[in-house]
């Protein structure tokens, strides 16, 4: 099993502190944390932790940074093949507060020069997922895996410009409560999905029941409740990476978004985005 990650990824900033602090002010954190992160990058090692073998395809480039997110992605068992020739990943200032809400600056790396990754890349892939961070790779890819009959998981975190020429060649959508399609009611959003030919949509709201629908036939996926937050980083990373581990060991979509979402209540238990690694 070999899976296949695209996007984003960045190097994150973590502090710890009581409350986000007033503009104009300042605020002491009680701890702080740099880590590699970004949603790709993120589901990459999620997939890595579950054991299927995952490749990302990112810009990460030659500088400080990106030096240590090379580090902290192969140390995670992560294949890199980093599209950008020199530079460094997106940087992400986060808090956390006393209850486990983040709050994210990132500057996401949206005018960030990148080459494309060799046509081979696919080759021996049981799933891919891409988050919209990267577009025109993305796309390219998506074709690739479409024809070849290679999932396509689309991390619908938010709704990037450009989305409407991946959508058609994605076959399953994970998509936030966040996520919002323009022109689209919030309610009608799933049901838009599937009319660019998405067999499996599915939107996640937090701590509440995941909606889904699959072959014209809804259901509601409850979550259980995760007891104490340590804080929730990087949850929906691991959702999508465990989503698309599970697709590319071959259960069924409904069974592998329950289980995503069984290790994505685990994570939140755990500070930062792969603490709850270690509870495995």
């Amino acid at each position: 099993m070999r899976t296949v990650f695209c996007g984003l990824t960045t190097i994150d900033l973590i502090q710890l502190i009581e409350a986000v602090p007033a503009p104009g002010t300042k605020a002491v954190s009680d701890s702080a944390l740099l880590d590699v992160g970004g949603p790709a990058a993120n589901a990459a090692r999620t997939a890595g932790a579950l054991g299927a073998y995952p490749t990302l395809i990112s810009p990460i480039g030659t500088g400080v940074f990106a030096q240590l997110a090379h580090t902290w992605l192969e140390g995670a068992g992560v294949q890199l093949v980093d599209v950008a020739a020199e530079g460094d990943p997106a940087i992400s200032a986060v808090a956390i507060d006393a209850q486990g809400d983040r709050t994210v600056i990132s500057t996401n790396n949206t005018a960030r020069s990148h080459s494309f990754p060799e046509p081979d890349v696919l080759d021996g892939a049981t799933a891919l997922m891409v988050d919209g961070h990267l577009l025109d790779v993305q796309i390219a890819l998506a074709r690739t895996a479409e024809s070849a009959g290679i999932p396509v998981i689309l991390d619908g975190g938010s709704y990037k410009p450009g989305l409407d020429s991946l959508l058609p060649h994605v076959t399953h959508a994970v998509v936030s409560a966040d996520f919002e399609l323009p022109g689209v009611s919030r309610d009608q959003t799933l049901e838009t999905l599937r009319g660019y030919g998405i067999g499996f949509v599915a939107r996640t709201h937090g701590g509440g029941n995941i909606e889904a629908i699959v072959e014209n036939k809804a259901y509601s996926l409850p979550i259980t409740q995760p007891g104490t937050i340590a804080d929730t980083l990087g949850a929906g990373d691991v959702l999508h990476g465990a989503f698309t581990a599970a697709l590319g060991a071959g259960q069924d979509g409904l069974s592998s978004l329950a289980a995503a979402a069984q290790l994505a209540t685990l994570s939140v238990r755990s500070a930062g985005a792969m603490g709850w690694v270690e509870k495995l």
